[in-house]
């Protein structure tokens, strides 16, 4: 008893918290803890005490219950066939003890000892004896010879019997013993089915009474597991009542001792529970009495010191006004006179002054400018300080605030060897709202500590979009030197001051200048940073948010089609500056590293006819020697006949100024700015320049990613054209001229889009789509069709070809634009019919051309000037092909020749083209066709009056662009070139 008494409670302790948690005083709000209720399913210590007392014990009186039973059963089987056995081997004994009487005498005597065997013994139901007898066709079948008692419930089988000896039959109804007779003259059986009931009725029996003993042993262990219950409930409910008390303030309440242990030790722990909580409680009192008393005391010495620092905020607040107003008046009283000063400087260098006069007065104007600088910082610093600084909003151009910060820092540069180059994203747009004057004060500031941490190279200045909005845009700067005068000590003073807000009396003027940039940078709502490069110097990049101005008119785009310049400058990032800025306009650039190959280069290009239209020469290709730089450009425009632009520092400038005046068309002064730029370009290519609206208040932004478009076309004018207009989409274009060559290049390079031109020789657009096709993997590129012919069948055949759309010829900005917008899910998809074709009878329509062009009167008339001077060749190649009745040859010829036609004015040619292309199209599956010859006649005859009106016009005129011959310009205007372009600011 006792040791059922403690198992139970041992194991209550561990229960009580989870029955009687919600009990003690509560911790969580009333929502938290109902959730925790439904949460967990909670299970009561009378159920757990039902469980592991009853289980056990249902369990072993089950598992005893079902061993008896089937010990029973199995010894009543065994009883029942051993009796069964032994009938008949004692029938079988009596049977062989009278083997010398005839077997029906036998057969007969055996039926009178079984009908008394049977009478005798209640076990045995019946008892047959079977003989195997074969029939007609040899099979052994069974015959009954003799039985006693009812039918047996299962018929045996010869095949049951045959071979074996004795043994017991048993299934779901008969239980059988069979005994074999040997027999000289018969093969018998002796089959004795015993009772099955017999066995039955015994294993009810047994059943019974372990049912009986299963109840009994169940509610011995109810009634126990009842006992055992109660006496834990009623120990944990006195347990429950003194925690529910000391929770509720009652810390005098204490819990009764048990004669278990556990328990005994478990109302000790509370008790002291209770004693711990009423000594922390008069501790608590005495200390919140203590502490109240001292904030008393603390509050009455606040309140005097809060009345002095009252009095001294209002001090310091009348001594910063009076500090900013003073600082205010200073700066303004010095800024009135320095910019006398400065300006007055720069119409002083616009006079007549020699060398020596010319140095002392950029002296003066880089000392001004320095100083002016340092002003605004003091005064921006005080603006800062007393939270008065004002930021103006007006319209600005960041890339031209960022080129003229660098032309005034550029002299101070030079005298370290450095290049101030500037890199303006061509995407950035044209006006925006912000504050210039602060912007440049950052620039300045953090060009300057660039310029004295490097020293022999270039310091490149990088201004490019982020992310824009609808009226909002993200533009970043980068700052890059290049560490040579900058030690690693000095480098982490500058992530410090950068990266922390130091104390303004602990700065240089170096580390003001910052902390002034980047307060200035913080109120403009931007971020400031510094990073190392791979150069071992640092990179100064600031983020600033810009407003984009929407009500400015819209501006012209500048263009320069075509126009070939050589680059001659042995720095390559002012190549690539500049090389940048011209393929923004169109232009060609062509870069030259090496000064001492120039003279051969050119003659070489001059030989091969081969000339640019100017050239862009940099006097750092002097190395020094100015007298040998000087009389190669004499060279150059003497005996090459070239355009020639010098540009290089404004020292430089001016050694070879006079010298050159009177040959070179234009001065361009570094850091090369991009208004520079173009008005030395128009100077030096006045007929090339085009100014074009542009659509809208600013250009696109630029793309997510910037799209790579291949064109493969055999016809250069349509290759010059779908350059032009891609272009114009800030896409990144390559073009091939053959089948070939684009799969070369598709193999080599990743694609986001191909237009496929579809007739080309060697190998057409098809072939080359279906090679892409079988070799791409993943990725899919859209391939786009450019063909003249968009009949039905036509689409269908392209489109089960594998390209994934089609353009007709010709192509226009609206088509093109939908259908690269669509392919490259920048905007929703919009469906667009291709234009239906005009009829039109006159020879040459400027009107159309122009409007193929997209109203650019340059390239309509190099599209038609490049289709004039093929018509001769394209004339012969299709008479000989007619001639030698080559079909197929005659098809690309023409095919090739209409694809021309497309982009240029020419009506009637186009016509007769369409015409005799699509008569030869269905004879292409064909090895030998005859050709139309009216047809062919009709082409023959639209080519040469085409050539004839060609041979009696000046395109030029036109299409208004008059050839305009080689200005002159007076001494007077490239001074004030070369004055402008010296980096002094306007």
């Amino acid at each position: 008893m006792t040791h059922s008494d403690k198992q139970p409670q041992q194991e209550s302790p561990t229960d009580v918290p989870q029955m009687e948690a919600p009990e003690s005083p509560p911790v969580k709000p009333p929502e938290r803890r109902k959730s925790s209720y439904r949460s967990r399913r909670r299970v009561s210590l009378r159920t757990i005490l039902f469980r592991y007392t009853l289980a056990p014990a249902l369990i072993l009186a089950v598992l005893l219950c079902l061993i008896f039973t089937l010990q029973q059963m199995s010894d009543r089987r065994d009883l029942l066939l051993s009796h069964g056995h032994a009938s008949a081997q004692q029938l079988v004994e009596l049977i062989e003890l009278s083997d010398n009487h005839p077997f029906e005498v036998r057969i007969e005597w055996l039926n009178k000892s079984l009908m008394a065997l049977m009478l005798e013994r209640d076990m045995i139901r019946s008892v047959q004896l079977y003989r195997a007898v074969r029939n007609n066709t040899g099979a052994e079948e069974l015959t009954l010879i003799s039985s006693v008692g009812p039918r047996p419930r299962a018929n045996l089988k010869a095949s049951d019997l045959q071979g074996r000896g004795g043994h017991v039959y048993e299934d779901l109804h008969s239980l059988q013993v069979i005994q074999p007779l040997l027999d000289a003259e018969a093969h018998c059986w002796l089959a004795i089915e015993l009772h099955r009931p017999y066995f039955l009725v015994g294993t009810y029996q047994v059943a019974l009474v372990g049912l009986l003993g299963l109840i009994v042993c169940a509610l011995t262990a109810l009634v126990w597991a009842v006992i055992l219950a109660e006496r834990a409930t009623r120990s944990l409910d006195r347990f429950k009542e003194t925690l529910r008390a000391i929770g509720q303030g009652k810390l005098t309440a204490r819990a009764a001792s048990s004669r278990n242990l556990e328990l005994s030790q478990l109302a000790e722990e509370i008790n002291l529970m209770a004693a711990n909580l009423t000594d922390y409680q008069r501790d608590y009192q005495e200390s919140l009495h203590q502490t109240m008393e001292d904030l008393r005391q603390s509050m009455d010495a606040m309140e005097e010191q809060n009345i002095e620092l009252e009095l001294s905020r209002k001090k310091a607040v009348e001594y910063s006004r009076l500090r900013s107003t003073f600082l205010t008046n200073t700066t303004h009283e010095i800024r009135t006179p320095l910019n006398g000063i400065i300006g007055f400087t720069n119409l002083l260098l616009k006079t007549e002054v020699d060398q020596l006069q010319r140095d002392y007065l950029q002296t003066i104007l880089r000392s001004s400018e320095s100083l002016l600088t340092s002003i605004n910082d003091i005064l921006d610093f005080s603006r800062i300080e007393s939270g008065n600084l004002v930021l103006d909003h007006s319209p600005m151009n960041i890339g031209q605030v960022v080129e003229e910060t660098l032309q005034i820092l550029a002299p101070y540069g030079y005298e370290h060897g450095l290049e101030l180059v500037p890199f303006i994203d061509p995407l950035l747009p044209p006006s925006q709202i912000g504050d210039p004057l602060r912007i440049k004060q950052i620039l300045t500031n953090l060009v300057s500590t660039a310029i004295r941490s490097s020293e022999n190279g270039n310091i490149p200045v990088t201004v490019t979009v982020q992310s824009g909005k609808e009226s909002e845009l993200m533009v970043r700067v980068n700052i890059i030197d290049n560490g040579a005068r900058c030690d690693e000590q000095t480098h982490r003073e500058l992530k410090h001051i950068i990266n922390s807000s130091l104390p303004h009396q602990e700065l240089s003027n170096n580390g003001l200048g910052l902390s002034i940039a980047r307060s200035l940078i913080e109120t403009m709502q931007g971020e400031m940073g510094l990073d190392d490069n791979e150069q071992g110097g640092c990179t100064f990049w600031i983020n600033l948010p810009l407003a984009i101005d929407r009500n400015r008119v819209p501006t012209t785009r500048e263009q320069f089609p075509g126009c070939h310049l050589l680059l001659a400058d042995p720095n390559p990032m002012t190549r690539r500056q500049i090389e940048q800025q011209l393929r923004h306009w169109q232009a060609e650039p062509l870069e030259h590293g090496d000064g001492q190959s120039l003279v051969p280069t050119v003659e070489q290009m001059w030989r091969h006819d081969a000339m640019p239209d100017a050239l862009i020469i940099d006097t750092a290709n002097a190395a020094g020697d100015f007298e040998s730089f000087i009389g190669t450009v004499q060279q150059l425009v003497d005996t090459f006949q070239c355009r020639v632009v010098v540009q290089g520092s404004p020292a430089d400038l001016r050694r070879c100024y006079d010298a050159l005046r009177s040959r070179v068309l234009a001065f361009l002064g570094k850091p090369v700015s991009r208004e520079g730029l173009l008005r030395a370009l128009k100077r030096a290519l006045p007929h090339h320049a085009q100014s074009r609206p542009v659509t809208g208040s600013f250009p696109p932004l630029p793309w997510p990613n910037k799209p790579r478009i291949l064109v493969v076309d055999d016809y250069e004018a349509n290759r010059l054209l779908m350059s032009e207009l891609l272009r114009g989409q800030h896409i990144e274009v390559q073009v091939a001229a053959s089948g070939r060559e684009a799969l070369a290049m598709w193999r080599e390079q990743q694609f986001d889009m191909i237009f496929m031109d579809i007739q080309m020789p060697e190998m057409d657009g098809i072939a080359t789509t279906g090679k892409i096709r079988q070799e791409e993997s993943g990725h899919r590129t859209p391939i786009i069709a450019l063909t003249a012919h968009a009949g039905t069948e036509e689409k269908s055949r392209l489109l089960s070809a594998g390209l994934d759309d089609y353009l007709s010829k010709p192509v226009s900005e609206t088509q093109l634009s939908q259908t690269v917008k669509r392919w490259l899910q920048v905007y929703a998809s919009t469906h667009f019919e291709p234009p239906a074709a005009l009829v039109e009878s006159r020879l040459v329509d400027i009107t159309e051309s122009l409007d193929l062009a997209n109203q650019d009167p340059s390239l309509a008339r190099d599209l038609l000037r490049m289709l004039l001077k093929s018509l001769h060749d394209e004339e012969r190649e299709i008479s000989r092909y007619y001639g030698a009745g080559d079909h197929k040859a005659l098809f690309e010829c023409v095919h090739r020749l209409h694809g021309g036609c497309c982009y240029c004015g020419v009506p009637r040619l186009r016509a007769a083209t369409e015409q005799l292309q699509e008569y030869l199209r269905p004879l292409q599956e064909q090895e030998q066709a005859d050709i139309d010859a009216s047809a062919y006649e009709l082409l023959t005859k639209e080519i040469r009056s085409l050539r004839d009106w060609a041979a009696e016009q000046d395109l030029d005129a036109l299409f208004g662009l008059e050839q305009i011959g080689k200005i002159g310009i007076s001494g007077m205007e490239i001074a004030e070139e070369a004055s402008t372009s010296d980096g002094s600011p306007h």
